[in-house]
């Protein structure tokens, strides 16, 4: 865009998750995978914001029930870990049962579960830095 033209959205704010337990949900992120508390909007089980950034996008989760709005579909997200061995064992004494992490030719080191409402949860040590990890995706088979 030009320096004149103003672009129509200007940013990405968050990902909302409406569920019929948020309550269960934000416990989930919290708890057991840790995830920072951003802020809350309504209260400790309505409105929550998990991230790691002040200011960065978040994902957002709302009670469905308490704004008699339908649940979200499912979605897959994606976070980052420095050392997966050891994030599945501490996930594991929390009583997380997934199946052992799996190594991809692409750089990925990658542990796959579903939080409670069925949302793909990926955590993902990747085996180089982000600079060279953006040139792997550019040129990784396009069925993925």
């Amino acid at each position: 865009l030009m320096d004149s033209e103003k672009s129509m959205i200007t940013g990405f704010y968050c990902t909302n998750i409406f569920s019929g337990n948020a309550k269960e949900l934000i416990l989930f992120y919290h708890e057991i995978l840790g995830i920072p508390i951003i802020k809350t909007d309504v209260d400790d089980y309505n409105g929550v914001y998990f991230g790691f950034i002040k200011d960065a996008p978040t994902i957002c989760i709302w009670d469905a029930i308490a704004f008699d709005v339908p649940v979200s579909g499912t979605m897959s997200f994606v976070f980052r870990s420095d050392n997966l061995d050891q994030t599945a064992d501490e996930l594991r004494k929390k009583g997380l049962v997934f199946e052992s992490p799996v190594k991809f030719d692409w750089g990925t080191y990658e542990l796959r579960t579903k939080d409670p409402a069925g949302n793909e949860v990926v955590i993902v040590e990747f085996s180089c830095n982000w600079d060279e990890q953006d040139k792997l995706f550019y040129i990784m088979p396009s069925k993925y």
